[in-house]
């Protein structure tokens, strides 16, 4: 439709198009976000206390799902938007420099696209802030479930089963098998689960998708991490090796998913740290501080001196000598991660993925083409006198 507009009508009407356009969609999804959030207010202690089931991360997943499409949407008009301005340009290029009526059209222009772009930088937080306060909830089952215990998962069995569900969406068996975890690390699973869901429906661009995820991983790193090394009692063989398997089990539930190179990259702090906790105490005592830094390099020396004084080598035993860094070594560093330090969201800037001189692909969007088509078409109707209209 704005395509046509721009064709058919006056040129100089193109960027005040854009423009209302944009303004418009932005108005929607402030109506959208503001809908969702009386859904899910952000400060609510009682329910972040309150244990997530996997219904709720659906319901989360469903109510997200307004946002998400507004997010890939917006997306594809910018990139349809930023086509169209450069096409202008080159247009203009030859025009009298310093035009003012060209100056302003090109603010208009910017204007426009600065629109789109502040719609999807909020989309893009209101989701995974959602989804993120929802993992915080479940991520500590990674640290405190015994996955060799074959109790926990009889216990629950039943109950995981049930809330799976009766009917599957369509595609959804591709990234649906959740039955080797134990059931609460499950419960964590289902979140990346129904946003990758979330992400397929909306048709998300690969670079908005892969970034959407690499803020889950990111959290879920820094998360853990911080978690783990405030919780010194972890720092043990045994409870290293169940945490080891607990994350191995994800990381290969996120490979099967697509998902493992961008986990692996955005979650190597912590299983670099798991890792070190899981060297047998044989092993570990014969270390110096010189080859476990080494071997650990993405360790700070204050996260590494602490899981060394920390480390739980029995009551009467004091750690070795060789533990200890050189006198040089600078310890005053913060042992946990920040949370600011997570990736800015890039705007994607790609070829619109819709040819409009082509077919349309899809049978859906083919029935909301014509939808729409029939409804202005109706509009265009009413405006004619009775006697002159083609339909009654």
């Amino acid at each position: 439709m704005i395509d046509h507009a721009a064709k058919h009508l006056e040129p100089a009407l193109t960027p005040q198009i854009l423009l209302k356009s944009a303004n418009l969609i932005k108005e929607i999804v402030w109506d959208n976000i503001k809908e969702f959030g009386d859904k899910h207010p952000t400060q609510n202690s009682t329910e972040q206390e309150k244990e997530i089931s996997a219904p709720n991360v659906q319901k989360l997943s469903s109510d997200l799902r307004p946002l998400m499409f507004w997010m890939s949407n917006a997306t594809e008009l910018l990139n349809f938007f930023q086509v169209k301005v450069e096409n202008m340009e080159k247009e203009w290029e030859f025009e009298a420099p310093g035009d003012p009526v060209l100056t302003a059209d090109m603010d208009t222009c910017s204007e426009a696209l600065a629109q789109l772009d502040d719609v999807i930088m909020h989309t893009f937080q209101q989701c995974v802030y959602h989804l993120t306060k929802t993992l915080y909830s479940l991520l500590p089952a990674l640290l405190d479930t015994n996955p060799f215990s074959n109790e926990e998962k009889e216990k629950e069995k039943d109950g995981a089963r049930g809330a799976e569900g009766e009917e599957k969406k369509e595609g959804e068996e591709e990234v649906d098998d959740e039955s080797v975890l134990p059931p609460k690390v499950a419960g964590l699973v289902e979140v990346y689960r129904c946003s990758l869901m979330l992400s397929r429906e909306a048709c998300l661009s690969p670079p908005l998708t892969s970034q959407t995820f690499g803020y889950l991983f990111f959290f879920t790193n820094t998360s853990l991490l911080n978690t783990l090394l405030e919780r010194d009692g972890l720092f043990s063989w045994s409870r290293a090796v169940q945490i080891r398997t607990n994350l191995d089990l994800v990381l290969d539930w996120l490979q099967g998913a697509g998902l493992g190179d961008i986990a692996s990259e955005f979650m190597k702090k912590l299983s670099v740290t798991v890792n070190f906790l899981c060297i047998p105490k044989t092993r570990l005592i014969q270390s110096s501080w010189a080859s476990l830094k080494e071997e650990h390099d993405l360790l700070s020396p204050a996260q590494l001196h602490h899981l060394l004084t920390h480390y739980k080598l029995g009551p009467t035993r004091a750690p070795p000598a060789s533990w200890a860094p050189p006198p040089s070594t600078d310890l005053s560093g913060d042992i946990f991660e920040s949370f600011l330090d997570h990736p800015p969201l890039i705007l994607p800037n790609e070829t619109p993925r819709l040819d409009l001189s082509q077919p349309i692909p899809s049978a859906e969007l083919q029935k909301e083409v014509t939808r729409l088509r029939t409804y202005l078409w109706g509009l265009d109707q009413d405006e004619l006198p009775a006697n002159q209209r083609t339909r009654l």
